[in-house]
């Protein structure tokens, strides 16, 4: 399960084991953790919960240098090449601790590097001296001057590998919760091409996707591993939301709302670097969505985003882009609201 602590309760939960980091606005609070470079926490309001996914033992977890804590993290593309110890058959996968959660060192007062070794399982080689680089600032007024409990923060993300071969992408992710078959979550994607969808896993049942006149809808409920993503070709480009995520709370009558938004993405498949399990040798994706598999007390999914691919500079290849995070609470019609906005619709989507 995802804690339900505030944002006090958070920070003092693992404040003994990593620097932490509370920044407020008129309305919300952020919370970031030297550890894994991660936003922990996004709460719109003094009483709303947290709106990203983190682990109910995320103290344990960062004592003994598990990845899986939750929030927001920077991740590399292609997974298969970094994450799988047997890359042809995406078996064997394995995070290397140096890449995350890493050895981040705080900077300035929101900006954590982290120098690191990476391992090319399909290529066999190693690459030492990589650098990553997460530098947060908040955003303070509300881009939808919603009127809603609001916070919002910019993520500026830069990634380095040591050799100018290197096929790459900085990797954002973003871990929401979910309560489950329930009260399940909704991902809802702006399309301007809706046949752009790929399949990562197996393809994903008709009852758990759909498309709508505009964009995409997925089912976030922690039962089954799925994964789409939608092609550069299927991107609304002049829509700085990319994708976007709604739930009810695990605890109030509440729901809440998660946006990523940004221009910094491959603009065709050849700037697009990971391929799919399902078709290796077929189109590949800029904008991804994971429903986490059912069968753990671990509820969530995730919002991703495939950043600029990597270019040579100075005997290595750097990746890097600009996202904005943003969160919302309110009713339920506030919320859908707010989503037909960001959609740029005429109705208010349906949610699962």
């Amino acid at each position: 399960m995802s804690t339900v602590l505030n944002a006090n309760e958070l920070s003092k939960k693992i404040g003994d084991k990593t620097r932490v980091i509370a920044k407020s606005t008129s309305s919300g609070t952020a919370v970031f953790s030297e550890t894994g470079a991660r936003l922990i926490g996004l709460f719109p309001s003094t009483e709303s919960s947290n709106t990203l996914w983190v682990a109910e033992d995320i103290d344990s977890r960062i004592s003994s240098g598990d990845w899986q804590t939750g929030g927001e993290r920077l991740w590399i593309a292609p997974q298969r090449d970094f994450f799988f110890t047997n890359p042809q058959k995406f078996e064997g996968f394995h995070v290397s601790s140096d890449l995350d959660p890493g050895v981040y060192s705080q900077k300035d007062e929101l900006t954590f590097e982290n120098i690191f070794t990476l391992q090319n399982h399909r290529k066999k080689v190693t690459y030492s001296e990589c650098i990553a680089r997460r530098k947060f600032s908040m955003i303070n007024e509300d881009p939808y001057q919603s009127e809603l409990d609001y916070v919002g923060v910019q993520i500026d993300d830069y990634l380095s590998v040591s050799s100018v071969e290197a096929n790459i992408c900085a990797w954002s992710i973003t871990m929401v919760a979910t309560c489950g078959p329930e009260k399940p979550g909704t991902v809802l994607l702006p399309m301007a091409n809706l046949s752009a969808v790929v399949n990562y896993f197996d393809p994903i049942p008709q009852n758990r996707f759909s498309t709508e006149i505009g964009f995409s809808r997925f089912l976030i409920d922690s039962k089954k591993a799925l994964k789409l993503a939608i092609r550069p070709e299927g991107v609304v480009w002049d829509n700085p939301a990319k994708i976007m995520y709604i739930s009810p709370f695990h605890n109030d009558d509440k729901w809440f709302c998660l946006i990523k938004r940004t221009e910094d993405l491959p603009k065709n498949q050849d700037s697009c670097v990971d391929p799919t399990v399902y078709n290796p040798h077929g189109p590949k994706g800029a904008i991804q969505a994971y429903n986490h598999g059912y069968g753990s007390d671990m509820l969530y999914g995730e919002i991703e985003l495939q950043l600029n691919k990597g270019l040579p500079e100075n005997n290595k290849v750097t990746s890097c882009g600009i996202h904005e995070l943003l969160s919302y609470s309110g009713t339920k019609e506030e919320i859908l609201n707010l989503a037909r906005i960001v959609l740029r619709a005429d109705d208010v989507p349906e949610v699962y």
